[in-house]
């Protein structure tokens, strides 16, 4: 055990740090963005809906916009009539929004794109998961990142290789704010279901990570009755499993903390947004933003 103590010791002190993060939103993204906006704009089949152009724009929103981003007022017919004055009003206006929720996001691209997305639905960002809201924006988020993928991949803070080609470490901070999330999201204890600890973890799990991380294997009953052991371990297997991950998502971290939480489920992260599993890796993802910020 005491093995272990040193070890959880000095991976704590140590900190692992992540490579830069893209600077800011480029004016390329925002078009991308934009352009998905109009791809999954609801269809009322009416002309008479009181929305205008492609992307269903309400007229009051069209006058304030305009004013905003063009300093002339443009009637709801006028604006219509142009798709490039469209675009240029629209880019303005969501360029602002966008970035502002990429700020917000602590720089993750996609989960700005989700904010982003139910703010132009309803108003309020923080809509992005609601019932009524989450399949409008899942579509914006497809039809961007379709837009996304033609565009060059933009220069980051701090030169370095480039981001798809490089291995991204979390910092420890990430790590142990996905280890509380999955606490946090686990199912109930039941007694006798071979599960342990407020994670619960199968007893074959627990004798192999134990041994892999801290070179004892720990029966199950050790590891549920000490959490902060038990959370050291995890911390140790996690970080590994994390790391995998960013690179087959793009260097998105909420797309590799979602891969990750269903590989701590089923075993696979490929199933991160399918089925029941997409409700319970949006669960933990949002779990684990509330433990960075």
């Amino acid at each position: 055990m005491l093995n272990f103590v040193l070890f959880f010791s000095l991976i704590c002190s140590m900190g692992i740090w992540a490579l830069p993060v893209q600077a800011e939103i480029t004016d390329a993204q925002v078009a991308a963005f934009v352009e998905a906006l109009r791809l999954a704009a609801p269809q009322t089949g009416r002309r008479d809906d009181g929305l205008y152009s492609e992307w269903q724009i309400k007229p009051n929103n069209i006058q304030r916009w305009s004013k905003r981003c063009l300093n002339q007022e443009l009637t709801p017919e006028q604006f219509e009539a142009d798709s490039t004055t469209v675009r240029k009003v629209l880019q303005c206006k969501m360029g602002e929004i966008l970035r502002q929720e990429y700020v917000a996001t602590n720089n993750d691209e996609m989960f700005a794109v989700q904010r982003a997305a139910a703010w132009w639905m309803t108003g309020d960002a923080n809509t992005y998961n609601n019932p009524g809201t989450v399949a409008y924006v899942q579509r914006v988020l497809a039809a961007y990142q379709r837009q996304r993928s033609a565009i060059p991949q933009p220069i980051t803070a701090v030169p370095q290789i480039p981001a798809s080609a490089a291995p991204m470490t979390p910092s420890m901070d990430k790590i142990s704010a996905l280890v509380e999330a999955l606490r946090l999201a686990a199912p109930p204890d039941i007694l006798n279901d071979d599960l342990y600890g407020d994670w619960q973890v199968k007893s074959s799990n627990i004798a192999a990570w134990s041994k892999q991380c801290t070179g004892e294997q720990l029966t199950s009953d050790d590891f549920a009755a000490n959490t902060e052991i038990a959370r050291g371990i995890l911390v140790c297997k996690l970080t590994g499993v994390l790391a995998s991950q960013y690179p087959l998502s793009g260097n998105t971290e909420s797309v590799a903390i979602r891969r990750t939480a269903a590989w701590w489920m089923m075993g696979d992260p490929e199933q991160y947004s399918r089925g029941a599993m997409a409700a319970y890796t949006q669960k933990v993802l949002d779990s684990y933003y509330q433990q960075i910020r």
